[in-house]
């Protein structure tokens, strides 16, 4: 494990708390103490533990009520119960309700250690087992960078540095062409790889639920909270948060989150308590931020606290010298997926991957590619395989808005094209050209990529 636990313990005995905790200090654990249940869950609430000790028979509320709140409240710390010979029972009963084990006081240190220790490498083991289903299931989207291009390759150089940092990162790039990614690289290879990393599309919430899935909120903050929340920035504690597409907050969002940037302290709707984590942020953006600043659309000062370490991923159109790698990686790759057998691109298809302009980058390339295998038939899939996948895929909506008139001229060659089913003479026809100047056209396509 690359750090100890944080530890909080519960316990009324004020020689015993006092007693532990200066072990636990020196023994290299992060601790916090409480007297009794509601000073442990405040305590809790301003910062997160690991491992909770907790003393069954407390004052008030006893350890098995507030075994339960922190159970529902703060599903990631390990709870192990202290109890008396007179209530090795309950102490059982506890761990039916979530408890990860028990000990009799007084406590023998070196067990204590070693069950603290237990307590929070499973804790950890669980949030990597979750970390590596969300990454395997989504692990197609590391095949984005395969390729040689240059913008790609000095992104990933970009990527690398920061990772030993822990600054601010702001990517920026089209839609698909992996800037989530990017970030899960960071973080991965970051001294945080242990830790959660937690994403937030800032696109998909109106602002009131924006702020709750930022900050959290409690219990009655407005109609629907029925019960307290914690809030990304808490449940990504000592981890990183991305924040994807940051340049669609409002204003009054924006503002709250350079408020927790400048002092790491937020509070949840609805609440009245200072808190304070400890994440990193990574951000990403499809928006031309420094033309937003000039629009008062986005604010300069929380631009720069996000852009301390910037990386720009190059849309698929920009790296036409990756397609055909691209496309016979996904060949390779759909072929074991869908127990296909292997199948090689004509020339003709790759004449057409070549051409397309790519609205949706490097994902729109794997679903064409997996389409294709799907519809195929035969080993060697044909100009017109690929054609009916790109058909009308290519027309002037999906053009960049700031495509040069040669860029013009080719989305119509390939929509014409596709049109016609890869049929070379149709389409020369349908263009009002000859034949021969579509396939010079064609190869001078085929080259420039």
């Amino acid at each position: 494990m690359s750090r100890k636990a944080s530890v909080l313990i519960v316990d009324d005995e004020e020689k015993l708390r006092h007693y532990l905790k200066k072990e636990l200090v020196r023994k290299g654990y992060e601790v916090q103490d409480a007297g009794e249940g509601r000073s442990a869950l405040d305590s809790l609430a301003r910062q997160s533990a690991d491992v909770v000790l907790l003393d069954i028979a407390l004052p008030g509320e006893s350890g098995v009520a507030v075994l339960e709140k922190i159970r529902k409240e703060h599903p990631l710390a390990r709870v192990i119960m202290l109890t008396g010979n007179a209530t090795v029972e309950t102490a059982l009963e506890s761990m039916k309700l979530g408890a990860y084990d028990y000990l009799t006081k007084p406590c023998d240190l070196t067990e204590l250690f070693l069950l603290i220790d237990r307590a929070f490498a499973e804790s950890l083991l669980r949030r990597e087992n979750e970390v590596l289903q969300r990454r395997f299931s989504r692990e197609s989207e590391f095949d984005l960078f395969v390729g040689e291009d240059p913008g790609v390759q000095e992104a990933l150089r970009m990527a690398a540095k920061a990772a030993a940092a822990s600054s601010s990162v702001l990517i920026s790039g089209e839609t698909g062409t992996g800037k989530e990614i990017i970030a899960r690289m960071i973080h991965q290879k970051s001294a945080r790889r242990d830790e959660p990393f937690l994403a937030l599309n800032c696109a998909a919430f109106q602002d009131s639920l924006l702020e709750s899935e930022l900050f959290g909120h409690e219990k009655g903050a407005f109609t629907d909270a029925s019960r307290q929340k914690p809030g990304l920035v808490e449940l990504a504690s000592r981890g990183s948060l991305f924040l994807d597409e940051i340049g669609d907050m409002s204003p009054s969002i924006q503002a709250k989150v350079l408020r927790f940037l400048d002092s790491g302290e937020f509070r949840r709707v609805g609440g009245t308590r200072n808190m304070k984590t400890d994440i990193r942020i990574l951000s990403a953006t499809h928006r031309d931020l420094p033309k937003a600043i000039q629009e008062g659309k986005f604010r300069n000062d929380l631009y720069f606290r996000l852009n301390v370490v910037a990386i720009r991923l190059p849309p698929l159109r920009e790296r036409r010298g990756d397609i055909r790698r691209l496309a016979e990686h996904f060949l390779k790759k759909c072929a074991a997926t869908i127990a296909s057998r292997s199948r090689s691109l004509s020339p003709e298809a790759l004449e057409l991957l070549a051409g397309y302009p790519w609205p949706g980058n490097v994902r729109e390339l794997e679903n064409i590619i997996e389409r294709a295998m799907i519809l195929s038939e035969g080993e060697l899939i044909r100009g017109e395989d690929i054609a009916s996948c790109l058909r009308g895929g290519s027309s002037s909506e999906a053009r960049p808005k700031d495509a040069s008139l040669a860029e013009v001229e080719r989305c119509h060659i390939l929509k014409i094209l596709a049109d016609s089913g890869a049929n070379k003479a149709q389409a020369a026809r349908s263009l009002g050209i000859d034949v021969k100047t579509l396939y010079n056209k064609l190869r001078d396509y085929e080259a420039a990529s």
